[in-house]
């Protein structure tokens, strides 16, 4: 097994930088809301005093936005690199990142939705555990818990377990044990076929996504079944896939129980645990989860543990 590497907790005044690698800058309020609150926290924000240009979906070019990762990787004032948002646009540089400094210097690298391509590819290439969470810009928009998990993981609590109000347990009364993976899935099966393709034997899969209509969730979690991907996996945690946060209720629900019951079916031959209404994902519920790392689900208590 390679050697896991867990990037050092955060102290008061530790400097975060703010990346860009994927999307343009869309909302300046939600952008310095994201800065408000990282500083009440207690910790130094640091971005470009020009923000980014943007090249039409893009928040720069390709080599622009390595470049950015790569230069605050290797600043030894910079303790943490925060995404600015998600969007499109990391496939396109993962190739351009310097892997030796990922791995002279571990950091946290903090993000969620198109940053499941850099989550999948560290822990792939580098054995780094990351932390799926908000983004700078969505912190204006998460929940109280989502703030409070988050400044517990940047804070080097990423250990403590989480056993949340409606989570449900779908399949499964043992404990199964592998590296939490996964993230955004659409974002997630751009790697299938890819020198990026992260292992899935043995893994617990956390997956989420967001404005998908059913059939193409539906198709997404088919072609992962085909491709052999969920045969071998330790565990499945399904979070949320609500096609906005306005859905109804009820609408929401129906939704989730189809999306449950797709995974149950393609997964019947198997004893693989599945759990459903795990709170991650675009919502305001979305809580930071350590990529990469050994993790236990426990499905009697329905609880998660990070070793």
């Amino acid at each position: 097994m390679i050697e896991q590497h867990a990037p050092a907790p955060l102290k008061p005044g530790a400097v975060i930088g703010i990346i860009a690698p994927a999307g343009q800058l869309r909302d300046q309020n939600e952008f310095n809301t994201g800065i408000r609150l990282l500083t009440e926290m207690g910790f130094e924000p640091r971005f470009p005093r020009e923000l980014w240009p943007g090249t039409g979906y893009l928040a720069d070019t390709d080599a622009s936005r390595a470049e950015e990762l790569n230069r605050m990787w290797a600043d030894d004032e910079i303790s943490a690199l925060l995404a600015m948002r998600g969007g499109y646009g990391c496939l396109r540089m993962a190739g351009m990142i310097d892997l030796e400094q990922v791995l002279k210097k571990p950091k946290m690298l903090i993000g969620f939705s198109d940053i499941t391509v850099l989550h999948n590819f560290f822990s792939q290439q580098t054995s780094l555990i990351s932390l799926h969470g908000p983004t700078l810009c969505s912190l204006a928009k998460s929940s109280k818990d989502t703030l409070e998990r988050f400044y517990q993981c940047l804070t080097g609590n990423w250990r403590v377990p989480l056993q949340l109000k409606g989570v449900e347990v779908l399949r499964g009364d043992e404990e199964a044990s592998g590296r939490l993976i996964g993230g955004n899935l659409s974002t997630l099966l751009t790697l299938l076929g890819t020198p990026f393709e992260p292992e899935f034997k043995g893994r617990i899969l956390f997956l989420e996504d967001v404005g998908e209509p059913l059939y193409r969730i539906d198709r997404m979690l088919t072609q992962l079944w085909l491709a052999g991907k969920l045969q071998k996996i330790a565990g499945i945690i399904l979070g949320d896939f609500s096609y906005n946060n306005d859905m109804e209720t009820n609408e929401k629900i129906r939704l989730h129980e189809t999306i449950w019951n797709r995974v149950l079916q393609l997964t019947a031959d198997t004893q693989i645990p599945v759990w459903g209404g795990f709170p991650v994902g675009h919502g305001p519920d979305n809580m930071t989860l350590p990529h990469g790392a050994e993790s236990v689900m426990d499905s009697r208590n329905a609880k998660l543990y990070f070793l």
